[in-house]
């Protein structure tokens, strides 16, 4: 049995739920006497938002306070102590599982518009290119199981080939049961499971027919994760980027949890 469509919930239960799930996997902190909402309530109003399809997250912040929990913080408070947990939402986020199969691809996480790259300020953002054309920022690489959940994710630079950043994840390959993994052209490299090129005179006999739509599994789950505003571009800070991709992984892969 899987948890319920929470975004389906009135928001004070699916609140209620999330907290006393999110509770006991957090650290535990110090409530001091100016504070009326704990760690894990400020965190399941950030991870209903994703569920809601809610882009703006100050605005989602303010409708909550506003109607439902007059008790919160502000939003610059809010902001801090979920920055504060950013290290614990990512692993919770993705789970450590033996599989036979993943499926491995990448999407663009734009930082601003690429005309406003040369006055962006955003660390560590570079230029990359894609399907979709240029991207200023980084890109999301990701492993998905047959079934759609998301196992494992890295941020990695725009500019990095998806080849490196698959080797970069490839160091928990052992961890995971040592998979085959199913990837496009661009991942290529005699190991991984990919279609042949038009042009290769010796195609991979391991590929089958089947592994294509194995494939297309992924671009399902980053269609899931673009409509949750993972690729809304507005974002100062890496922390704020990995915090708003943690929630909507967890968010995405709440459907595979048990109550």
């Amino acid at each position: 049995m899987c948890r319920p469509d929470l975004s389906l919930l009135p928001i004070p239960e699916a609140l209620q739920l999330l907290t006393t799930w999110l509770a006991p996997q957090l650290p535990p902190k110090i409530m001091h006497a100016n504070e009326k909402a704990s760690d894990a309530e400020i965190a399941a109003v950030a991870l209903l938002q994703p569920l809601h399809k809610q882009m703006y997250f100050s605005r989602w912040w303010a409708l909550i306070k506003t109607n439902f929990c007059p008790h919160l913080p502000s939003l610059t408070q809010a902001t801090i102590r979920l920055s504060r947990l950013v290290p614990t939402l990512e692993d919770m986020s993705v789970k450590v599982e033996d599989l036979d199969f993943v499926v491995i691809d990448s999407q663009p996480l734009p930082v601003c518009r690429s005309k406003r790259a040369s006055r962006c300020t955003f660390p560590e953002a570079t230029f990359g290119y894609g399907t979709q054309g240029s991207v200023y920022g980084f890109k999301l690489h990701a492993w998905s199981t047959l079934n759609g959940k998301l196992v494992q994710y890295a941020i990695r630079p725009a500019n990095e080939h998806d080849l490196t950043a698959g080797y970069f994840m490839n160091k928990k390959w052992v961890e995971y049961g040592a998979p085959k993994i199913i990837g496009d052209k661009a991942y290529q490299d005699g190991v991984n499971l990919t279609p042949p090129k038009k042009n290769e005179i010796t195609p991979d006999p391991r590929w089958k027919r089947e592994y294509s739509s194995a494939r297309k599994i992924i671009e399902t789950v980053f269609s899931s994760l673009t409509r949750a505003g993972i690729r809304f571009s507005q974002l100062k800070t890496h922390i704020t980027l990995r915090l708003r991709v943690s929630l909507a992984v967890m968010a995405h892969n709440m459907r595979f949890i048990n109550p």
